[in-house]
Parts: structure tokens; C-alpha cells; sequence
């Protein structure tokens, strides 16, 4: 009951307004009116993504149109179209996520400081890349796009490349690895080789595992970069 001397909250007063403004909606979060929607177009753009990927990654980016990704993963062409405005548009996704994988991959090897070699921590890259292309359809597609000559995106590539090969003057700088032609050659074998036990792996279908067969291409080049003149 109001005091002889506080005004009665009408619903028209501007106090009684403000009241029903700021009361809790039962059975939502504040903020929450649109989560639903949002979250099925997030699951609709990660599916996209990953239906591109399997065709790039065993038919060739030449051979998978927007159609055959359509089709494949039974979304509408709005839908498709609203996320990605062509197959380019899904290749430079997946691209731009293989180049972050690979500057996590090198930050994470480089961490270790001086308690492991020069060596190891090249060899601790290339391990990690390979269990995850070996396991990650997205990552694997990524990396072949990165020498696909209708995206003309050779940049990817030596993104990749020119990481390495900085580690590597920085090894040499330091007197960790031989200044040899052949240890300069070293990131570009060490990046063309994985791509080509990628590749080859696939065409091949032999019983042995991706990793085994990029960690056998990555040791026989340190090998010969790591052995004294």
C-alpha cells in the first residue's frame, strides 16, 4: 500500500513503465532472442565448409562446383550463397585457417627455448602438421589449395615456406645449422615434401599412415641438411 505522501504506480506513470521495462523474461536469458537463429547459421556455414572441403580434397578444387556442393550437402542455394559467394570464397577460408594452423604449429615448436635443437624443433613442426592433416579433412584441403593454380594464391604457399625459412636463417645465424646451399634449400624441400607424401599417400592407399610417411620425407631431408660437408 503507497504512503499518504508516494504518487500510485498507474501503468501509465513513467516509474511503472520503466518497472515493466526492467523485469526479467521468464524462461529466456536477456540477450538471447536471436541465439537460436545464429547458432543454426553457424552450424550451416561450418557444414558448407566441410562438404567443400571432402570434394577438394579427393575430386580436386577443379572438379567441385558450388552445385556439386550443393547437392552433396543438401542446403539451399540462398543459404549457400548467403555465407559464401562462390567455391573461391570457401577456398580462401580454408586456406586462411591452414596459415593459422601453421603459425600455431611453429609458435608452439619454437616455445621449447633452447632445452631442444634445432633439429627437433623443425621436426616437432612437421610432426604436429601431419597428425593433423592426417586427421583434419578442412586442414588437409587447406594445404593442397595452397598450390592450386585457379585461386592464383601461390602467396599461401610461400606463407608457409617463408616461415620455415626464417626459423632456419635464424639456426644458421646462430651456428645451430651449417650454412650450406642445401640448408638453405631446406624449408622449401621440407614444405614440398609434406604436400607430395600428402598427395602421394592419397593415390597410392597404402596401409601405411600419413604421419610415418611425411615424418620419413621430413627426417631423410634433415638428414642430408644436418650432415656435416
Amino acid at each position: 500500500m503507497n504512503s499518504p505522501n508516494e504518487p500510485a504506480l498507474t501503468p501509465e506513470s513513467p516509474e511503472s513503465t520503466a518497472t515493466m521495462r526492467t523485469s526479467p523474461r521468464i524462461g529466456r536469458a536477456p540477450g538471447s532472442k536471436n541465439s537460436a537463429p545464429q547458432a543454426r547459421a553457424v552450424r550451416t556455414r561450418e557444414a558448407i565448409i566441410a562438404v567443400a572441403a571432402r570434394h577438394f580434397d579427393t575430386d580436386g578444387y577443379g572438379q567441385t562446383s558450388m552445385n556439386t556442393i550443393t547437392r552433396t550437402g543438401k542446403f539451399a542455394k540462398g543459404a549457400m550463397y548467403y555465407h559464401f559467394p562462390s567455391k573461391d570464397a570457401i577456398a580462401e577460408h580454408l586456406i586462411s585457417d591452414w596459415k593459422r594452423t601453421v603459425n600455431e604449429s611453429i609458435s608452439k615448436a619454437l616455445a621449447t627455448g633452447s632445452s631442444t635443437t634445432a633439429g627437433e624443433k623443425l621436426t616437432a613442426i612437421f610432426t604436429s602438421l601431419a597428425h593433423q592433416i592426417a586427421e583434419n579433412t578442412n586442414l588437409r584441403a587447406g594445404m593442397k589449395l595452397t598450390l592450386e593454380p585457379a585461386i592464383d594464391n601461390g602467396s599461401a604457399f610461400a606463407h608457409w615456406v617463408d616461415a620455415i625459412s626464417d626459423i632456419i636463417e635464424n639456426f644458421i645465424t646462430d651456428g645451430e645449422l651449417a650454412d650450406t646451399p642445401t640448408t638453405h634449400r631446406l624449408a622449401w624441400n621440407l614444405c614440398a615434401g609434406t604436400i607430395g607424401a600428402v598427395t602421394a599417400s592419397a593415390t597410392l592407399r597404402e596401409d601405411i599412415d600419413l604421419p610415418t610417411r611425411i615424418a620419413d620425407a621430413v627426417t631423410a631431408q634433415l638428414r642430408n641438411a644436418l650432415t656435416p660437408a
